[in-house]
């Protein structure tokens, strides 16, 4: 879908979300009884003064420069904006630091309680993906006190890494995160579906140089989608996946150095819909995979070293057929490829 893009200038988008969100009227909640019904009082809204809760400022670099990072964002008049957004990318704009958005002092109210500022309260996606600039470092300690309510968290084409930021590890909400095409290496956080992102949902770290996952992958139940594909993964441990992982539909694997498959990959079968390990190293695949996994609907183990009779399972023979020669589409199912 086509979206126009917004030709006026930054702070000029901020000014005008900042007016419309001082100027709006209270909620029907806190309106006094009068004889409009309620739906006539929010039909008689002007759209224009409607408060701003999506703001895509992508691809906008010169706009932030000289200082590569979100100042222009921060500034105490435009602190309105910022309370209601509930979407905001920030995708491709050169940012090199985003000092600023952390916890700042807390303030005293008029009977003398401390008060902190959160500078996002209600925001639920953020995109600041395409900021290669973008670092550990960059990330003040406290970042993540900042998104009290984030669930989804774009990260693509950063340069996160070696391991992810602790600050994003806290966001403790969070249904999506997509670090894809970052530097992380080694092993992927061992927390993760053990005190780190209990309820993530969709977990993306394609392209990247990791080696092995923790066996808390395993733990997270309410995963649907793992994406770890052009990484450098060995193996997966037993356990991941695992019969815990009760809403696992996706599991992509391609092109990594695997040379077999965990047995309890076939804990799975009664959620799995796609499975991908093509591009890698299997010499052979669990047996039963193919006839405990019978939800499968799209299943990519092309470019492996199974591609001989003898190397496939009889129970995945029966089911798929044998793969052409030519295109690797199997005989019994052309959604499977080999």
């Amino acid at each position: 879908m086509f979206v126009k893009k917004d030709l006026r200038k930054i702070p000029q988008i901020l000014a005008d979300a900042s007016q419309r969100a001082a100027s709006s009227p209270p909620s029907l909640s806190e309106e006094g009884d009068d004889d409009t019904p309620p739906t006539k009082k929010a039909k008689s809204n002007n759209k224009n003064n409607d408060i701003i809760t999506e703001m895509r400022l992508g691809r906008r670099a010169p706009e932030f420069l000289p200082s590569c990072n979100a100042s222009i964002l921060l500034q105490p008049k435009f602190r309105p904006a910022l309370d209601n957004l509930i979407q905001l990318s920030l995708y491709d704009c050169g940012l090199s630091s985003l000092a600023g958005i952390e916890l700042h002092p807390t303030n005293d109210d008029d009977n003398g309680r401390n008060i902190t500022m959160t500078l996002f309260p209600k925001l639920e996606q953020l995109d600041i993906g395409r900021n290669p600039k973008l670092t550990n470092d960059s990330l003040p300690d406290s970042f993540h006190t900042q998104f009290p309510s984030l669930l989804e968290l774009w990260c693509d084409d950063c340069s996160f890494g070696p391991t992810i930021p602790n600050t994003l590890l806290q966001m403790h909400h969070v249904h999506v995160v997509r670090m894809t095409m970052n530097k992380l290496e080694g092993q992927l956080e061992q927390g993760i579906g053990i005190k780190y992102w209990n309820h993530i949902r969709v977990l993306a770290m394609d392209g990247n140089k990791l080696d092995s996952v923790g066996k808390g992958i395993g733990r997270l139940e309410y995963l649907e989608k793992l994406h770890l594909r052009q990484n450098k993964l060995r193996l997966l441990p037993e356990g991941v996946p695992s019969a815990a992982n009760t809403s696992l539909t996706m599991l992509c694997l391609s092109s990594n150095l695997l040379t077999s498959l965990p047995k309890s990959i076939i804990d799975v079968a009664d959620t799995l819909t796609e499975l991908y390990v093509n591009g890698n190293q299997l010499q052979t695949l669990p047996e039963e995979l193919a006839q405990k996994c019978t939800w499968l609907q799209k299943f990519n183990v092309a470019h492996n070293n199974i591609d001989k009779e003898e190397l496939l399972p009889k129970d995945f023979v029966m089911r798929f057929g044998l793969p052409d020669v030519v295109s690797g589409q199997c005989t019994k199912d052309d959604a499977c490829v080999v």
